[in-house]
């Protein structure tokens, strides 16, 4: 029995109790028997490489935390991070650029697994530099590493005087975390986040017992400046089914106007 079996024993057991799938129902999607789902929690059984990416995709464990399970089982990571700059990248990297161009005058960014921005368009930076220069100011709050685009709303030196409805928007950015640490709950900051909206000045006491539900269809970003307001909603896209983590977890975030005075107000900018 190699070394490794027994932390690759102990995270299949983790994630399948996290799922809250049995042994039985992991075995009938893995397509093995719940007696060597069993052999291989109690490290009874090794798994070869096939087994344990079998059950990793049958539990939904997303690309980074695959190659944490194979290495607990002694094989070599099976995925890479992939670098968008890269030869190799260059027709994702096409694909997002068009995505985003395509979707002018109105904004339109790439983010990466924690949020923070990849890439944008001239729109997205025509309209966010109105109310700030979004990086001056993230380097005035100490240029955070993880989240950042989050912390720019959340920040006073940030957006967050412009944001009209704020306590709704980062209502919503809760929520998507608490999500996104749900499917993986492995995940290092989303904790540090989810505790930093928590803890806010402006936070309302029930974020920490409800998960706040909007009667809304979307959540909005309403955002003001020189008397023009200006209300939208986003749409978020993905690559379908990638074998590479960094495409796995980048997502496309498109704006579009709530209203009509705002499409006008989108189109008097790119105009300008």
């Amino acid at each position: 029995m190699s070394e490794a079996t027994p932390m690759f024993a102990a995270l299949l057991k983790q994630w399948r109790q996290h799922r809250h799938v049995s042994q039985l129902e992991l075995a009938t999607i893995a397509g093995v028997s719940q007696r060597h789902v069993s052999f291989l929690e109690t490290g009874r059984a090794n798994p070869s490489k096939p087994m344990v990416l079998a059950l990793a995709h049958s539990l939904d464990i997303p690309l980074r935390e695959q190659n944490s399970l194979l290495q607990s089982a002694g094989f070599r990571a099976n995925f890479e991070e992939g670098n968008l700059d890269s030869d190799s990248h260059q027709m994702f990297r096409r694909a997002l650029e068009q995505t985003i161009s395509h979707q002018e005058p109105y904004p339109a960014m790439v983010l990466d697994g924690k949020w923070n921005l990849v890439m944008a368009n001239d729109a997205a930076m025509r309209f966010f530099s109105q109310f700030v220069d979004p990086f001056a100011a993230l380097a005035d709050i100490g240029a955070p590493e993880e989240f950042q685009i989050v912390r720019l709303c959340l920040h006073e030196r940030g957006f967050q005087p412009y944001i009209s409805n704020w306590q709704e928007l980062v209502a919503s950015f809760l929520s998507r975390a608490r999500r996104a640490l749900i499917a993986n709950p492995k995940h290092e900051q989303l904790p540090v986040l989810i505790d930093e909206i928590l803890n806010h000045d402006n936070a309302p006491e029930d974020w920490r017992t409800v998960w706040t539900a909007h009667a809304a269809p979307a959540v909005q970003m309403n955002m003001h400046k020189d008397g023009k307001e200006y209300r939208m909603f986003t749409m978020l896209a993905h690559f379908g089914s990638p074998a590479d983590i960094t495409l796995e977890e980048l997502s496309v975030e498109m704006f579009y106007p709530a209203d009509d005075a705002t499409r006008q107000h989108l189109e008097n900018l790119a105009a300008a």
